[in-house]
């Protein structure tokens, strides 16, 4: 709804439209009030500076002076103003052309009184909007600047981290005229999830913004519940002295707190909530409750509640990991089995997490901790690696929560086992390239597969099966094509063929004469005469 009078110019080189907008058509009931009409440019020109219009409708081509140019010299003055632009259907591109540059509309001739009314009523609403919102976010930074008052935020940080004696405690409560009862009372303290992340990511000024958005969300709520008083501690964490009874608990209240911060804010929050104490002296220990419930948002991640009776059962010790488990996972982790490894690491962490109570999260911490030392140590390489420190990191972030250090362990993981594979990738080609060189230096002796796997330190099978992995040959193979390829050199000398045979292993030259054949298409004296020594014809 449109709740003040925007005024308005018409400026046409046709004086019947001018007078045809201005005086044939009932603005008052838009709430628009014509302060000035004119027939050019120039004359629009000098208006406009004059009056300050809110809303301009103009032709868009007039001689001398246009309507668009008439924007353009406009625009720095008047940056709010809302241009709506007459035009033909001979200059529909000059019009979308406004509409590029800022303009808020345009209308084509001919239209209606009708037509002409809609679009100069959305222009007035617009204006609306932006004043609203121009006033709201005024108001909401002049809230900002007035904020709490430096006394009572001081008392109240005072009140909850340190004993005093109750009747001065009570003194100062009065003479302060805090708007609640002394008694009885519980502390909420709250936390806005990943905040110091998003501040990094965002002006200043936003970063305030959001945090004042979600004090007075916090504020309003309690305001409808109970009594309360609401003081921020930190950056981005919040403490709630409220007032417990007549229905009203401090657990129901953070519930509703989180909720509505979730519902009307780009942000969520958490909340650590204290039992009830009847006492202003006992609020530093139920301070202390409240922070060290919130500590259990570790394992949520965010937005949610802990209150401190629930979590008083918990283990303060978490149950050693299975040993068994750990052996096998050392064992993954040697041979370079990254999945396996992974499996058995979450069954670590889901049979040491089983337990009636969640443990405290220093507690579940340190086992992450013990875990990532146990990865470390299982591969000697890891030390060495570029991406270890960053991991490192992550685990011991003091800001990292459960999922996170899950995250960072199944990583190591992933990394331990490349290194494994990177190591037992270069030892086995190490390892064949040996053989290899073991062939060639022993062609004329016929050895088994498992002189060569022996030769290298291997099992045959599993020399056989790298060998034909890393070099596409199997070994029997490979030890015919190496002895064929010397044949051909020494066939180009002028060796007898029988020596040549017997130099190779082959003790009948007819069997290495059918070797020959089948491997290069030709016999061994076939092969001479095409590329033995020539004989000279004297």
């Amino acid at each position: 709804m449109i709740k003040r009078t925007y005024t308005m110019v018409v400026i046409d080189d046709i004086r019947a439209v001018v007078n045809g907008i201005s005086r044939d058509m009932d603005w008052s009931e838009l709430g628009i009030d014509i302060v000035g009409t004119a027939s050019s440019g120039e004359g629009g020109l000098a208006l406009v500076k004059k009056k300050l219009p809110d809303i301009i409708v103009t032709d868009i081509r007039m001689p001398r002076l246009s309507g668009i140019e008439m924007m353009r010299e406009l625009r720095p003055q008047l940056p709010h103003a809302k241009f709506i632009f007459i035009s033909g259907y001979s200059d529909f591109d000059h019009a979308q052309e406004a509409l590029r540059l800022g303009a808020f509309d345009y209308i084509l001739k001919p239209f209606t009184p009708r037509q002409l009314a809609e679009v100069v009523k959305k222009a007035a609403e617009e204006l609306e909007r932006e004043r609203q919102h121009s006033e709201e976010l005024s108001d909401m930074q002049q809230k900002l600047r007035e904020s709490m008052p430096l006394l009572r935020q001081e008392y109240l940080s005072l009140l909850v981290r340190f004993s005093a004696q109750p009747e001065t405690l009570r003194r100062r409560w009065e003479f302060l005229q805090m708007d609640m009862q002394s008694s009885p009372l519980a502390v909420v303290v709250l936390e806005i999830d990943h905040f110091v992340q998003k501040s990094e990511e965002i002006p200043v000024n936003d970063a305030e913004l959001l945090r004042f958005a979600v004090q007075n969300i916090v504020e309003e709520t309690v305001l409808r519940m109970a009594k309360g008083t609401l003081f921020r501690e930190s950056v981005h964490r919040f403490v709630l002295i409220v007032n417990t009874g007549d229905g009203a608990s401090a657990l129901g209240i953070a519930e509703e707190c989180r909720e509505n911060a979730e519902r009307y804010s780009k942000c969520t929050v958490s909340a650590g909530v204290s039992r009830t104490v009847q006492e202003l002296d006992e609020l530093p220990v139920a301070y202390q409750q409240a922070v060290e419930a919130l500590t259990y948002t570790f394992y949520t991640g965010g937005n949610s509640v802990f209150f401190w009776e629930h979590i008083t059962q918990r283990p303060e010790v978490l149950p050693r990991p299975d040993a068994d488990l750990e052996k096998e996972l050392v064992y993954a982790l040697r041979s370079g089995n990254a999945g396996q490894a992974e499996k058995l690491l979450l069954m670590l962490l889901e049979t040491a997490g089983k337990t009636e109570a969640l443990p405290s999260p220093d507690s579940a911490k340190a086992l992450c901790v013990e875990l990532a030392a146990l990865i470390r140590n299982a591969v000697p390489e890891l030390p060495g690696s570029p991406e270890l420190p960053e991991l490192m990191k992550a685990l011991t972030s003091p800001r990292a929560v459960l999922s996170d250090l899950r995250e960072s362990l199944k990583q190591l993981c992933k990394l331990s086992c490349a290194q494994v594979q990177s190591r037992l990738q270069f030892s086995a080609q190490e390892a064949i390239q040996a053989a290899i060189r073991y062939i060639r230096e022993h062609l004329h002796l016929n050895l088994l597969v498992g002189d060569y796997a022996a030769h290298v330190h291997l099992s045959t099978s599993y020399f056989s099966n790298l060998f034909k992995k890393v070099t596409g040959l199997s070994v029997g193979a490979f030890v015919i094509q190496e002895k064929m390829e010397q044949a051909k050199l020494l066939l180009a000398g002028d060796r007898p063929i029988a020596e040549i045979a017997e130099s190779l292993g082959y003790e009948e030259r007819s069997y290495f004469s059918d070797v020959f054949k089948k491997t290069t298409g030709m016999t061994p004296t076939e092969f001479r005469a095409a590329y033995g020594p020539r004989q000279g014809n004297g």
